[in-house]
């Protein structure tokens, strides 16, 4: 009797393994509106850099997008845990002027350097990467809980 309750219990742990790996990808705020308040500390409040990253159009691939300040973007999401990554990114074409084009020219490589995220206190969103440190707030009224 003790050996199918045993078995029973080992299956489970196992089921629930890939499970548990899913759901560390939903911790992350999908589906909500973010902006871009900070690149590495410097103020972008008024550069108008948004931020989603929603499931795709193909089921479960996650895809972000939003805006640069001059063109929009968007790009392929890789979740692990706190670890991401975006591949595939593609922007418009505008040239605007250069102050502008230097934010966003910062944001981008910052997302293409992206390897790790968290939710602050203050539940504010922050990606981290090799070239810099993105500090997002949620946009339009839209508030991210903050992490426990």
């Amino acid at each position: 009797m003790m050996r199918p309750i045993h078995l029973l219990a080992t299956i489970l742990a196992f089921v629930s393994i890939p499970a548990a790996a899913q759901d560390s990808s939903r911790k992350f705020p999908l589906a909500k509106p973010f902006k871009v308040i900070s690149i590495s500390g410097f103020d972008v409040q008024k550069a108008g850099m948004t931020f989603t990253v929603a499931p795709g159009a193909q089921g479960g691939n996650l895809t972000d997008n939003g805006s640069a300040g001059c063109n929009t973007w968007t790009a392929s999401v890789l979740l692990r845990e706190e670890q991401i990554e975006f591949t595939n990114i593609v922007t418009t074409r505008k040239l605007c002027p250069k102050p502008r084009m230097t934010s966003e020219e910062e944001f981008l490589t910052t997302l293409k350097s992206a390897q790790r995220w968290r939710i602050d206190d203050k539940g504010r969103l922050i990606v981290e990467g090799e070239a810099a440190r993105l500090l997002f707030t949620a946009a339009a009224g839209d508030k991210p809980s903050p992490k426990k």
